[in-house]
């Protein structure tokens, strides 16, 4: 039986249940690249669900960048190729 995720649980997370999604897709993506890049290709749970428990047991580590801060740092990375 799969477990059911509420809200109210996002929101003792995050306050804003939106970018908590946004938060766990990107820790999914993270997760698939490592699974595709690793020599173990037999997972128990689907990427998604294993950023949504991370989420939960708040191991998860994400910052907000500024707009300005992230124009420089892409402008700093074009510059070097």
């Amino acid at each position: 039986m799969r477990d059911i995720v509420y809200i109210e649980m996002l929101n003792k997370v995050m306050s804003n249940k939106y970018e908590a999604v946004r938060v766990m897709a990107k820790e999914a993506r993270r997760i698939n690249n490592v699974i595709l890049h690793s020599e173990v290709k037999d997972v128990d749970a689907k990427p998604t669900s294993m950023a949504l428990k991370r989420m939960l047991d708040r191991k998860i580590k994400f910052e907000y960048v500024e707009e300005e801060t992230r124009e420089l740092r892409d402008r700093d990375f074009d510059s070097k190729e």
